[in-house]
């Protein structure tokens, strides 16, 4: 399996969509991984009710809904050292850490070998 970076987002409601998205371009569920800071983490998981750019409440259970994993910087490290799965460890997300620590969201999928 090859892994890639989809996209960076900058918030959770961003990132809401790009997944919708996703899943309409016919990703699963499995393909599909998550990393972000632990605020983040913890507003996704705790289900908060979050206000939308436009103003509308929107719950992030939907988000839980349609994602394999969701990591934080430290849980990916540990899943990534543990299990081999993506490739150069914290190297793949070199370049992200800094704006993953500032509230970005990556988002990462597992494609299908040809």
């Amino acid at each position: 399996m090859t892994y890639i970076i989809q996209t960076s987002v900058h918030s959770i409601e961003e990132c809401k969509r790009a997944v919708e998205e996703l899943h309409k371009k016919g990703y699963t569920k499995e393909q599909i991984t998550l990393v972000t800071n632990n605020a983040y983490q913890e507003a996704i998981l705790e289900n908060w009710d979050l206000r939308g750019a436009d103003g509308a409440i929107f719950s992030s259970h939907s988000l839980l809904e349609k994602v394999n994993n969701l990591f934080n910087l430290k849980q990916y490290e540990h899943f990534q050292e543990k299990t081999g799965t993506f490739p150069g460890g914290t190297d793949f997300l070199a370049d992200r850490i800094a704006a993953i620590e500032s509230g970005s969201i990556v988002i990462i999928t597992k494609e299908a070998d040809e």
